[in-house]
């Protein structure tokens, strides 16, 4: 398992060459760690390492918790701008005319 280990040290250094420390990433270094013991194979690695990536990329497309809101909750619809229909001077649509 040393070739693993030396395969590992080499991917870091490579990203530390880089400016980015991804052995301070507890979440990418817990399955190489596996993958270096021998418990887990490399296909195995990248799998459990795709899906937290994945897994991050949604927690960050949502950054403020933004959700639909309940049915019945008062908006003020006057304030939400929606384009309409109409191309503007540019070739675009236009927001319709504030009032």
């Amino acid at each position: 398992m040393d070739s693993h280990r030396d395969i590992a040290e080499r991917v870091i250094a490579r990203w530390k060459a880089r400016r980015i420390r991804i052995d301070e990433d507890p979440g990418f270094m817990e399955p190489v760690a596996l993958w270096t013991a021998g418990s887990i194979a490399s296909g195995e690695m990248r799998r459990r390492y795709s899906a937290l990536q994945r897994e991050r990329s949604l927690s960050r497309s949502n950054p403020l918790d933004v959700y639909p809101c309940d049915e019945g909750a008062e908006v003020d619809h006057r304030s939400i701008a929606i384009p309409n229909d109409e191309p503007d001077e540019r070739g675009g649509l236009g927001l319709p005319a504030q009032g």
